[in-house]
């Protein structure tokens, strides 16, 4: 039986109003970007993500979905609503990133998929604006296992400084993949202050270029050794308490590692 999971009310004009075939026009590819899937075996979740406009032609964005169809895209698709308000996988609300996650068994999805699945995933991307539907249509080697972070060194405690002094750590990723460690396109990190909310709203990148600039915060000692790093500043603004960190790495096939999470307390 066909699995729907909606996030969304009143999506049947999207689910009637979607266009057959695949779409690869200019315009589908700026309104559709950054779509990403991951299958975490470890924790054995699919997470489905893009991109999306919050207009076009004076339409505002209504609904975004992810039709799912596994290795055959001559099979019914699992329809998937992607959200960004921040819940049910989505890390940051309200930053035009759709994502969702959901658990890779039957009760969610039609097609499950095992750690020894080889092959291509296919997945359509939708965008609704008003009767308007914009689609991509992608698709992502399995097989890949993808990148690992084997560790995160970093401090766990840092005490704020008073006045316009600052307090400098540094952080580095050691982190693996099967292709080698030129195969990972980005390492980043997303810190959750003490009040749940996210620093900035954006990643958070660390590199392994070699390359020291103070004034951006970056530093790395060593280029290509594959462990990515970046200094940490905290100042008299940052509230006191507990930070969590969400370390992330991406390969260039798309697949992302799993979080890896530190905490780090301000006192």
């Amino acid at each position: 039986m066909r699995k729907t999971i909606w996030l969304l009310a009143g999506l049947l004009l999207f689910t009637m109003g979607c266009p057959s075939g695949d779409s690869t026009d200019e315009e589908e590819i700026a309104l559709l970007q950054d779509l990403q899937f991951n299958y975490h075996q470890g924790l054995n979740n699919l997470y489905f993500s893009v991109q999306v406009e919050s207009s076009f032609l004076s339409k505002k964005l209504q609904a975004v979905q992810a039709l799912y169809f596994g290795f055959d895209t001559t099979q019914t698709a699992d329809t998937l609503a992607l959200n960004d308000a921040g819940i049910t996988g989505d890390i940051i609300s309200d930053d035009d990133v759709f994502s969702i996650k959901v658990s890779n068994d039957s009760n969610y999805v039609t097609y499950v998929l095992e750690p020894a699945d080889t092959g291509k995933v296919y997945i359509k991307y939708l965008a609704q604006f008003g009767t308007v539907i914009k689609e991509q249509m992608t698709s992502f080697k399995m097989g890949n296992q993808g990148p690992r972070i084997l560790s995160v060194s970093m401090p766990d405690t840092m005490r704020r400084p008073s006045g316009d002094s600052v307090v400098v750590g540094t952080i580095v990723v050691s982190l693996t993949d099967p292709d080698g460690h030129e195969d990972v396109q980005t390492c980043y990190l997303m810190f959750q202050k003490p009040d749940s909310t996210f620093s900035s709203g954006s990643p958070i990148s660390l590199y392994d270029d070699g390359n020291e600039d103070f004034s951006m915060y970056l530093w790395d000692e060593v280029a290509n050794d594959g462990k990515y790093s970046r200094y940490i500043i905290i100042d008299s603004s940052n509230p006191l308490g507990t930070y969590t960190s969400y370390f992330y790495a991406r390969d260039y096939s798309g697949i992302l590692s799993e979080p890896y999470i530190t905490k780090l307390v301000v006192q």
